[in-house]
């Protein structure tokens, strides 16, 4: 057990892919795949929307548990709402999922509305910033690892670098498009060895004689 975030792989300043699982105060419990930014070694923060059962269930308990898995199944089990009571172990007043490599119990310390704004995202949609406290760890799985989405958006690039010089103008092109987004979401959510990576990619895409 540990309350270091660290210990699972979480960098200050990053974002992570995780699936929040939550209880209304009637017991009945919700698992969704969330998005979650690491403030400092013990507090996250995450963006949610409105009219979600995630934000509801917050709302009602204040606490939400923070499962670490690597399964794509899982995630896609939960955001197709196919998972029943068995995929979860109640204790007490918080639920989490029985497989996960990982888990945290967060305390909500805020929820504080979010200026509804044209992005990437939404078109306006009301959203929250939910600000918690995570109070214990448990891991499961030794090497349990939160997953960050922007080393794989690294290694799609770096994939399309490798074949850069066998590819026709039309490739070419659809590859910096690819590696526009990449890099977008690598500035917002990787950690900091991927992004000094990424900009090296950069260089090298430049050599290469592509237009970025």
């Amino acid at each position: 057990m540990s309350f270091s975030l660290e210990s699972i792989g979480i960098e200050h300043g990053a974002r992570y892919e995780a699936i929040f699982t939550t209880m209304n105060r009637a017991g009945e419990v919700n698992a969704a795949p969330m998005g979650i930014k690491c403030i400092n070694d013990y507090d996250i923060a995450a963006r949610i929307f409105e009219g979600s059962k995630t934000l509801e269930n917050i709302r009602q308990t204040k606490m939400f548990v923070v499962n670490i898995t690597d399964n794509p199944q899982i995630y896609a089990d939960a955001l197709y709402g196919n998972m029943d009571n068995l995929d979860f172990v109640m204790d007490d007043d918080i639920t989490f999922l029985k497989n996960a490599d990982a888990y945290f119990i967060c305390l909500v310390k805020s929820i504080e509305d979010v200026e509804a704004e044209r992005d990437h995202v939404n078109d306006g949609a009301k959203s929250y910033i939910i600000l918690a406290e995570n109070i214990k760890i448990t891991i499961n799985k030794k090497g349990a690892r939160a997953l960050n989405r922007g080393l794989f958006s690294f290694l799609e690039s770096l994939i399309d670098y490798n074949r850069l010089d066998v590819v026709d103008d039309a490739k070419r092109d659809e590859y910096k498009n690819r590696f526009l987004e990449n890099e977008r979401v690598i500035q917002r959510v990787a950690e900091k060895d991927v992004k000094e990576s990424m900009d090296i990619l950069r260089q090298k895409m430049t050599e290469k004689g592509l237009d970025i």
